[in-house]
């Protein structure tokens, strides 16, 4: 009884349908994914545009032709002559548009033979179509003509890919197998089409989308490197940033903050403690003697007197409180959350121990300091500058080697 069933007209038709149509549902699903892929990939990218343009297009080919040339389609919309005329249509447009993403991947220099190939393409589904329009049946008598040259115009586009391929391209290694498959499959379902193999002319080229996944898998990784490529510029650049700014900040010879710094951080300070209220002090600096060590020892020893004088007041500093070099032999500490007489007590103390240890020509390096404190919301930076350079003027005149600090009368 089941040998009967099969074998009635109706049964094979419904077997010959199944195995016809099996070939599209199979890839159709597949299609889809490729293309919902590259729909969101193509809205990002700003290189090989045109080669997920072409590859879009081709797939929807792809996809129009296996849809209008499915049985079920064609039981389902009942028209059946219309849907026959769309796939053949269709058939003729899908070697146009994978040749024209094999166009798309080659360099400009490479892409004037594959433009010829897609001429011939066109040529023959607009002969075709034309001779469809006048009743002799073009789709079909130009069939054998677009199965035979297909193994010659796919082979002269592979041979370019392969060539471009060899030379770097990422994008043509790609689809050096997407190609062969295609074509390759093409040509079965030419011969098929020749021959009947089968008994209906079912045609395996769709399997050949699956090869498409070689393709978008490439784009993938290429935009991952890319991404990372660009993370890891934007990092070194901003890296190379930081550097460029701290050396625009940086006095050279003697390690600690320029000028430029120190106006910046000032401004930044004062804004700080006019919104929290805490105190401020500040330190400025006079080697003593300076000009006698150019003068006697030259300026290398001046340079020397610097470079020790720097290091050795950097070491007694915490980053609450950042050193600058203002300009020659003058140097400031701007002390953070420090009242007049802390910071009276640290500037007596980088002077001793820079008497003592700072040691240049035999000589001992004294220094001078004036101190300075911040007074409130009618204060400011030119005043308290101008107070601790009038303390240490004071301690220059008495004798040097000493702190002052600013008058009483200046407070209020």
């Amino acid at each position: 009884m089941g040998d009967l069933l099969i074998t009635t007209p109706a049964a094979r038709q419904v077997i010959d349908t199944f195995f016809y149509d099996l070939p599209y549902v199979i890839a159709l699903p597949v299609a889809f994914l490729l293309l919902a892929i590259l729909l969101v990939y193509a809205s990002r990218a700003s290189e090989a545009r045109r080669l997920y343009v072409a590859l879009l297009q081709y797939l929807v080919v792809f996809m129009l032709w296996t849809t209008a040339d499915s049985n079920i389609v064609h039981e389902a919309f009942l028209n059946d002559e219309f849907w026959r005329h769309a796939s053949m249509a269709m058939l003729y447009l899908v070697p146009v548009s994978g040749n024209y993403v094999g166009y798309a991947a080659l360099e400009p220099e490479r892409r004037r033979g594959v433009l010829a190939v897609i001429a011939g393409n066109v040529a023959c589904f607009f002969l075709a179509t034309v001779s469809e329009a006048f009743g002799f049946d073009g789709y079909a008598r130009l069939l054998p003509i677009l199965y035979g040259t297909l193994p010659f115009l796919e082979g002269y586009v592979f041979w370019q890919l392969w060539r471009s391929a060899r030379l770097g391209n990422r994008n043509s290694w790609s689809m050096l197998f997407p190609f062969v498959l295609v074509t390759v499959l093409g040509v079965v379902d030419g011969v098929n089409a020749a021959v009947h193999f089968t008994a209906m002319p079912t045609h395996v080229m769709p399997f050949g989308v699956f090869s498409f996944f070689v393709v978008v898998m490439q784009f993938l990784q290429d935009r991952l490197v890319r991404e990372h490529s660009l993370e890891d510029a934007t990092v070194h650049l901003a890296y190379q940033a930081a550097i460029a700014q701290e050396r625009a900040e940086v006095d050279v010879l003697t390690g600690c903050r320029n000028r430029l710094s120190f106006e910046m951080t000032l401004r930044e300070e004062i804004t700080a403690v006019r919104q929290s209220g805490r105190p401020l002090a500040f330190l400025m600096f006079d080697i003593d003697h300076f000009k006698n060590y150019n003068d006697t020892y030259g300026h290398e020893a001046g340079d020397e007197v610097l470079r020790r004088f720097a290091g050795t007041v950097r070491q007694m500093l915490d980053k609450r409180k950042p050193f600058f070099r203002w300009g020659g032999e003058e140097f400031i500490v701007l002390c953070s959350g420090a009242d007049l007489d802390e910071a009276a007590v640290l500037g007596n103390t980088i002077r001793r121990r820079v008497g003592e240890s700072v040691v240049v020509c035999g000589q001992h390096v004294t220094v001078s300091i004036g101190a300075s404190t911040w007074h409130g919301s009618f204060d400011t930076a030119e005043k308290l500058f101008q107070r601790a350079d009038a303390a240490l003027y004071e301690a220059k005149g008495d004798g040097r080697n000493c702190l002052r600090v600013e008058p009483p009368a200046a407070v209020g």
